[in-house]
């Protein structure tokens, strides 16, 4: 007979006028982070409408042992307050299955850009006719799984890119979170070389652990520093990039802008995500600002999310 095991659901409470702050979501992501380093925790996963799980507003869903539910509930409601966040919790015991083995079937491989790569947790085997390119991502403590529409956005433009006959040699991922995207190019683009860059030293651990699972940690290279502090030069880790990759928060986003330009080599790309539909015209407008040429692409919405793809002179 399996042990018992419990499930806390955390969900946004709305305004009174039923909407959401701009930042809700990236506030709950951080809470979810922060969750998941807790003692009692066993996983955190995120539902959103875009998940496999789906729900109508992007929750967290903490995994837990009965005599754990009250530290944990008592934990998100005080991390919720810490972020600023209006939550209300839900607890739920189980009595079936193994709460390991559960958590896990959310998780399922995705095949991207018409199999152009696959994207698969590591206790899922490869099946027959799965794309030769892989990336093994096992969900953690940092943003990333491929399930949020912002990462989905930006796996489909690189395969896209890689269809049209791409081939940057310089990567940089700014905002790495998990390091899907930098493996990402790696897998799509052999012969680059790969920055993955993050503000939070857990992010990057866990991107360096994901780099081991893909046999890519001698090709990567992984630090922590804050997008303003990304500049070329004699003492930088950095060259002139061809492709940079940005899944960020607009408030991060448009005040880079120059700093981000300064980065492209000529003709470089970068692709932005992590903007709501709304928010696109104003990033966009900054990034045009700087001397970039907005590229525009059929498939660049997803859900409430946008991608906005530009491009440096030659």
């Amino acid at each position: 007979m399996t042990e018992p095991w419990a499930t806390v659901r955390i969900q946004l409470v709305r305004g009174a006028d039923g909407a959401l702050a701009n930042d809700a979501v990236d506030r709950l992501d951080a809470l979810g982070l922060l969750l998941a380093d807790e003692p009692a925790v066993g996983g955190v996963e995120r539902r959103d409408p875009g998940t496999l799980v789906n729900a109508a507003t992007p929750e967290q869903w903490a995994y837990t042992t009965p005599p754990g539910v009250e530290a944990v509930v008592a934990r998100a409601l005080a991390l919720a307050g810490s972020v600023g966040l209006r939550v209300s919790t839900e607890v739920e015991v189980h009595h079936d299955d193994d709460w390991r083995e559960s958590w896990k079937r959310f998780y399922q491989p995705q095949v991207l850009g018409n199999g152009a790569l696959l994207l698969r947790p590591s206790w899922v085997e490869r099946r027959p006719g799965d794309p030769e390119r892989e990336v093994i991502l096992d969900p953690g403590r940092a943003f990333g799984t491929g399930l949020h529409e912002s990462t989905r956005l930006c796996l489909r433009r690189l395969c896209m890119r890689w269809a049209e006959g791409l081939r940057p040699r310089t990567v940089l991922d700014l905002g790495c979170g998990s390091g899907i995207l930098l493996m990402a190019a790696a897998r799509l683009f052999p012969g680059a070389r790969l920055w993955g860059v993050d503000y939070d030293p857990e992010a990057i651990e866990t991107a360096e652990e994901n780099a081991v699972l893909n046999e890519l940690d001698t090709r990567a290279k992984l630090w922590v520093a804050p997008v303003d502090e990304m500049e070329l030069g004699p003492t930088s880790e950095l060259e002139p990039v061809e492709l940079l990759l940005a899944n960020i928060r607009p408030e991060v986003l448009v005040p880079s802008a120059g700093r981000l330009r300064g980065l492209l080599a000529p003709g470089g790309r970068v692709l932005l995500s992590g903007i709501l539909v709304e928010e696109a015209s104003v990033v966009r407008a900054a990034y045009q600002a700087v001397g970039l040429q907005f590229e525009p692409a059929a498939d660049d919405v997803d859900g409430e999310w946008q991608a906005i793809e530009l491009r440096a002179p030659p």
